[in-house]
């Protein structure tokens, strides 16, 4: 009996923060102007999965929000940020801080956000059709630039995920567990 008020509670939490994490990005993505930042903060919500069941359900979590979001946001390209770089990164985070030497892990983090960076400029344009970098600049130029930019946000929302975590488990998860019991 007690295993499965457990069991309520975590399928009635995720999917209360699902769809918390879709409606948002949907309302935003309305806006034009957090296309970037609406996937960030949805996939900041995965902290609380990831601290409170795990990998695997906050990866369950996170399959049910892009699904979703590919069916339901209207910005493509606002769920394909959530996909390829920002949502998925709060669950692999904790691994990848676990790292010891410094040059491996900043590396490795690199690598992943930037493949899923190029990913995704890739998918806009060849499946979607999003004009990726429409201008008369030189291509080179355009894509240096955005590559600059986007290491430059994924480094703050790195640091910023760290905070995130510290709040959640010094803050957030004792009156979650209260709430929960």
């Amino acid at each position: 009996m007690m295993n499965e008020g457990k069991t309520s509670s975590k399928i009635a939490l995720c999917g209360i923060l699902t769809a918390l994490s879709v409606v948002g990005m949907i309302i935003t993505g309305f806006m034009g102007i957090l296309t970037y930042a609406a996937p960030m903060i949805a996939g900041g919500i995965l902290i609380v999965p990831v601290r409170e069941y795990g990998k695997g359900t906050a990866f369950t979590m996170f399959a049910a929000v892009s699904l979703l979001g590919m069916i339901l946001i209207p910005d493509k390209e606002m769920a394909l940020f959530y996909i390829l770089l920002f949502g998925h990164y709060p669950i692999l985070q904790p691994w990848l801080n676990g790292i010891n030497q410094k040059l491996p892990r900043v590396l490795l983090k690199a690598l992943v956000f930037n493949l899923g960076a190029l990913l995704s400029v890739l998918l806009a344009k060849l499946i979607f059709a999003i004009p990726v970098f429409d201008s008369d600049k030189p291509i080179w130029l355009l894509a240096a630039a955005y590559l600059i930019a986007a290491n430059i946000c994924f480094a703050l929302y790195d640091s910023a995920l760290l905070g995130f975590y510290t709040l959640y488990d010094v803050r957030l998860a004792p009156l979650l567990g209260k709430l929960l019991k």
